[in-house]
C-alpha cells in the first residue's frame, strides 16, 4: 500500500481543511451482522492515543519524525467533539519553529462521523504557537466503549486505540501494581523501548524496576531500581503525570502524561526531552510470576539501519520452561517460520527473566536464529516483553505483548473491527502505513468489508476488501487471513493483496502479522463488534497497538 507523492508545504497547515472523503470511492458501509452504528454510539468521553509518522515540511529535505499523541475526547453523540491534547513532535516542532517538541494540555474541538458498519472519520484542530494545525482521525467501534484509532491527514499518519473513559477516576484508586510499556524514539531518532513495574502508594510515590534497550544496546539498563522522585499523580480530568528516575545515563530521568482510561489501564506519552514514547500501564496487583498456560505473542523490532521486523506467535509455558511454541517472523518483507521455540524464565518480584530459543530476531544487522534474553513483565491478562541482550552493532530493540490465550477462533457470522499498521521497506526508502477497516464473517470462511488506509500522508476511504476474501481457523488459534483481490487505486498501486497470520487472544481479540511477500512489515489488531446500544458499557479487551520501530526517515514519495 505505498505509494509516491509530494509533500504538501508547510504554509498549507492553517489553511488546509480535512475532507474525510478523500479519495473515497461511491461503496456503501454495511452493518455488521450484530447491528448497525450511528454517531450516537460514539458518546461519552474516550481516552485516546496514536503514534507514528510525522511528515509536515519543515526544510527542503522534506524531513520526516516519529511523533506520538494522546488526550481525552468527549464526543456528543451527534457528531461534535472538544478535549484535550497532548503531542511529542520533532518535525511538527521544527515546522513551527518552536522551542520545544512537546505541546501538552492543548484544547482541541472538531467533528466526526459514524457509518454504519463501525467506522468512523473526523478531525479535530488543535492551537500551536498561533497556528491552527488540524489531525484527520479515523476509527473503528468495537462497540460503544472504543475501538481502534488511525491519524488519517496528508500531514502524518499512526495507529492507536480508543477507551472509554471511567468516571470519578482519582488518586486514591491507583494504589497497587502496575505494569508499563512504552516505545518510540530516543532524542537522536533512533528506536528505544522500556518495560518496567511500579508499586504506588496512597500518595503515589513509586518503587519498583525497569529496563531499556536504546537502539539495540541494553548494556547498563537492565533491571534498574526506581529512585525518588518516581512517582504517579492524578488531578482533575482523570489525568497526570508519571516521573521516573533510574541510574540510566541520559535517560535517567523520563517524565509521562497520564490519560487514565479506568483503574486497570493508564495511558502515558512522555513529555520531557529525552526521547519520544507513548505506551499502556496495566494494573498487575497480584502478578508477582510469569503465567502459566497458552500465550499469544506478537512483537515488533527494528534499529537505526536494518529492515523492520514483525513476529507472532504461541508459547505454552510451565514451571519456569517454554515447553513448546512457534514463531513466524516478517523481517523487511522476507517471511521465515520457527517452528519450534522453547525457553526458560525465572521471576524475582514483578520482573521475569525470559530466554527464548530458536526464534527469528535482528543481531549484528543481519537476520539470525537463535537464543535471545527478555525482561518479562506480567500484568493482568498478558506480560509486556522487551528483548535485552542487545549491545552489539546492529542489534535490534524487539519488544511487544504475550496474552494469555483463552480461545483458539475467530467467530462465524460475526463483524470484527481491524487495524494494520508498519511499514512498506525496499532498498529506496521505506514510509509507513496504517489501516482501518471492518468485516463481517460468514459461517463457509469468507468476509467482506471496507477499508480505510493512509499511506504515510495519502489518503483513501471506503474501498473493498474485494472477492476471494476468506480466513481460516486452526485448532492452536493460529490462523489464515487471505484478501487477494484488495479494491486499489493509483494511490494504493503496491499491494493488492493482503495475507495475514492472526493469533486468537480471547473471544473478542485477535492479534495478526502481515505474512504475504508484499515488501510490508505490519502487525495488527482484531476486535469482534458487539451490538450497539444506547449505554456505554459494554468492557473491551486491553488491547495495545504495536508497530515495527523502524527509524522515519524520508520516504520513497519524498525522493521525487
Amino acid at each position: 500500500m505505498s505509494v509516491r507523492k509530494t509533500i504538501v508545504s508547510l504554509a498549507a497547515i492553517s489553511i488546509f481543511t480535512f475532507l474525510s472523503g478523500c479519495g473515497s470511492s461511491s461503496h456503501t458501509a454495511t452493518a455488521p451482522p450484530s447491528g448497525g452504528f450511528t454517531d450516537s454510539n460514539f458518546n461519552g468521553t474516550y481516552v485516546f492515543s496514536f503514534a507514528g509518522t510525522d511528515i509536515t515540511s519543515s526544510n527542503s529535505a522534506d524531513s520526516a519524525s516519529f511523533f506520538a499523541a494522546a488526550g481525552a475526547l468527549k464526543a456528543d453523540g451527534n457528531g461534535n467533539l472538544t478535549g484535550t491534547v497532548d503531542l511529542n513532535d520533532p518535525e511538527l516542532a521544527a515546522a513551527l519553529s518552536a522551542k520545544t517538541n512537546v505541546f501538552t494540555g492543548v484544547a482541541a474541538s472538531g467533528t466526526y462521523k459514524v457509518t454504519s458498519d463501525g467506522r468512523g472519520s473526523g478531525s479535530i484542530t488543535v492551537s500551536i504557537n498561533g497556528t491552527n494545525v488540524p489531525l484527520g482521525l479515523d476509527f473503528v467501534l468495537a462497540s460503544n466503549s472504543g475501538g481502534l484509532i488511525t491519524r488519517f491527514d496528508q500531514y502524518g499518519t499512526g495507529s492507536g486505540t480508543l477507551d472509554l473513559q471511567a468516571s470519578g477516576i482519582g488518586q486514591s484508586n491507583l494504589v497497587g501494581s502496575y505494569t508499563f510499556g512504552v516505545n518510540g524514539t530516543d532524542s537522536s531518532g533512533n528506536p528505544l523501548g522500556a518495560v518496567g513495574s511500579i508499586t504506588l502508594d496512597s500518595s503515589g510515590n513509586a518503587t519498583g524496576t525497569e529496563d531499556l534497550n536504546d537502539n539495540g544496546s541494553s548494556k547498563n539498563l537492565v533491571d534498574l531500581a526506581l529512585a525518588s522522585p518516581s512517582a504517579l499523580t492524578v488531578g482533575s480530568g482523570a489525568s497526570g503525570t508519571l516521573n521516573l528516575s533510574a541510574s540510566a545515563g541520559s535517560l535517567s530521568s523520563l517524565t509521562f502524561d497520564v490519560w487514565v482510561i479506568d483503574a486497570t489501564h493508564l495511558k502515558l506519552i512522555e513529555t520531557d526531552a529525552n526521547a519520544v514514547l507513548a505506551g499502556d500501564a496495566f494494573v498487575s496487583t497480584g502478578q508477582t510470576a510469569f503465567p502459566s498456560g497458552n500465550l499469544v505473542f506478537t512483537m515488533t523490532g527494528g534499529n537505526a539501519t536494518t529492515a523492520p521486523l514483525a513476529a507472532g506467535g504461541l508459547l505454552t509455558s510451565s514451571g519456569g520452561a517454554i515447553t513448546t511454541g512457534l514463531q513466524d517472523a516478517n523481517i523487511g518483507g522476507t517471511i521465515e517460520s520457527a517452528p519450534s521455540i522453547t525457553g526458560s524464565y525465572s521471576s524475582t518480584g514483578g520482573r521475569t527473566d525470559l530466554s527464548l530459543i530458536g526464534i527469528y530476531n535482528i543481531a549484528g544487522g543481519d537476520i539470525a536464529s537463535g537464543t535471545f534474553e527478555f525482561a518479562a513483565y506480567p500484568y493482568n491478562g498478558g506480560v509486556e516483553l522487551l528483548e535485552i541482550d542487545s549491545a552489539g552493532a546492529g542489534d535490534g530493540v524487539l519488544s511487544g505483548i504475550a496474552y494469555a490465550q483463552t480461545s483458539t477462533s475467530l467467530a462465524a457470522s460475526s463483524g470484527y473491527g481491524l487495524n494494520l499498521t508498519g511499514a512498506y521497506y525496499s532498498s529506496s526508502g521505506s514510509e509507513e502505513v496504517d489501516m482501518i477497516a471492518e468485516f463481517a464473517t460468514d459461517s463457509s470462511g469468507g468476509l467482506s468489508g471496507l477499508y480505510d488506509v493512509n499511506n504515510e500522508g495519502t489518503l483513501i476511504s471506503d474501498y473493498s476488501l474485494g472477492s476471494g476474501a476468506s480466513y481460516a481457523n486452526n485448532s492452536n488459534g493460529r490462523g489464515s487471513i487471505s484478501i487477494p483481490n484488495l479494491q486499489t487505486n493509483s494511490n494504493n498501486s503496491l499491494v493488492g493483496s493482503l495475507g495475514l497470520t492472526f493469533y486468537t487472544v480471547d473471544s473478542s481479540t485477535a492479534v495478526f502479522i502481515e505474512t504475504d511477500a508484499s515488501g510490508q512489515i505490519t502487525t495488527g489488531t482484531l476486535e469482534l463488534q458487539s451490538t450497539p446500544s444506547a449505554s456505554s458499557s459494554v468492557a473491551r479487551p486491553r488491547v495495545v497497538v504495536t508497530r515495527p520501530l523502524f527509524r522515519p526517515h524520508s520516504a520513497i514519495g519524498k525522493k521525487n
